[in-house]
C-alpha cells in the first residue's frame, strides 16, 4: 500500500514539473513571437539612427566658340539638417551663376539663404525663421537682404505618414526686404510671402519631381514678385542624378531696360549624400 501511494505521489510530482516546463516554453515562444512582430516597427534607437544631414552639389554649364562666344557656369548646393528629437532644424540652398556673351559680362548671380525650422519633426504645424542675401547683374541688383518670420503646415506626408511618396506643404510669412538697385531708387518694404512646396517620387528611389513656388506681394506698395522652380531628377547611380529644371521669376518693378520676366532652363548632374 505504501508503495502504491509513493508511486501516485511521484507521478503527480512529475506531472506538475512537466506542466511548469511546458508552460514556460509556451510563454517563451509567445514572447519571441511578439518580439518578432514588434520588430516591424522601428525602435527609438533606430529612428535616432536615421540620417540627420542631407547635402547635394550640382554643376552645369555652356561653352560656345565661333560666331557666338558664350560661356556660362552654374554651381548650386543644398544642405539640410533634421533630427527627430531636436525642435530645431535648418536648410540652405546657395547658388552661383557666372556667364559671358562675346566677352561681355551677362550673368553674375549669387543667392544664399538660411532657413530655420522649429518643431518640424514633432508636429505638422511648425515655425519658420529665415534670411537671405542676393546679388544680380542681370536684374541690376547690387544687393538684396530679406529677413522673415512665419508658420508652415504639412498637407501631405505629415508626421503620421512620413513615408508617403507625395509630400506637399504650404507656409506663410511676413518679411522685411531691402533692395539696392544699380541705377534706380532703392526699395525698403514689407512683404507677405506664401510658399508651396511639392515633392513626388514618381518611380521609387529612381525618378523624382520637385516644385517650389513663391508668391510675394508687398503690403506697403504695388511691388509684386513671384518665382517658380520645377525640377525632374533621375537617379543614374547611388549618389549621382541627372537633373532638368525650369526656373521662372517675375518682378513688376525693375531697373530700366530689365524685363519683368526671367526664365532659365537647366540641364546638369547632381551629387547627393546623407549621413
Amino acid at each position: 500500500m505504501k508503495k502504491l501511494v509513493l508511486l501516485v505521489l511521484l507521478n503527480f510530482t512529475f506531472f506538475n514539473i512537466y506542466a511548469q516546463v511546458d508552460s514556460t516554453q509556451t510563454t517563451q515562444q509567445t514572447s519571441e513571437d511578439e518580439k518578432e512582430e514588434g520588430d516591424e516597427m522601428p525602435s527609438t534607437e533606430e529612428r535616432e539612427a536615421l540620417p540627420e544631414w542631407y547635402y547635394s552639389f550640382g554643376a552645369d554649364g555652356v561653352y560656345n566658340s565661333g560666331n557666338v562666344n558664350r560661356q556660362l557656369l552654374t554651381l548650386r548646393a543644398s544642405i539640410n539638417y533634421e533630427k527627430p528629437k531636436s525642435i530645431w532644424g535648418f536648410n540652405t540652398s546657395p547658388k552661383y551663376q557666372y556667364g559671358r556673351n562675346n566677352k561681355i559680362l551677362q550673368e553674375r548671380e549669387f543667392y544664399a539663404d538660411f532657413n530655420n525650422t522649429l518643431f518640424y519633426s514633432q508636429s505638422d504645424v511648425y515655425g519658420l525663421v529665415f534670411g537671405s542675401y542676393e546679388e544680380s547683374n542681370l536684374r541690376k541688383i547690387n544687393s538684396r537682404f530679406m529677413l522673415g518670420l512665419g508658420v508652415g503646415y504639412k498637407i501631405i506626408g505629415s508626421k503620421n505618414h512620413p513615408n508617403s511618396r507625395i509630400k506637399l506643404g504650404i507656409s506663410n510669412a511676413f518679411l522685411k526686404e531691402k533692395t539696392d538697385f544699380y541705377t534706380r531708387e532703392d526699395r525698403n518694404i514689407w512683404r507677405n510671402s506664401t510658399r508651396v512646396k511639392l515633392k513626388v517620387e514618381l518611380i521609387k528611389d529612381k525618378l523624382f519631381f520637385n516644385n517650389v513656388t513663391f508668391f510675394q506681394p508687398s503690403v506697403t506698395s504695388n511691388y509684386l514678385r513671384w518665382n517658380a522652380f520645377s525640377q525632374i531628377q533621375l537617379k543614374v547611380a547611388k549618389h549621382i542624378s541627372f537633373t532638368a529644371a525650369l526656373d521662372n521669376s517675375f518682378e513688376n518693378i525693375n531697373t530700366e531696360g530689365v524685363k519683368n520676366t526671367q526664365i532659365n532652363a537647366i540641364l546638369g548632374f547632381t551629387y547627393s549624400q546623407s549621413n
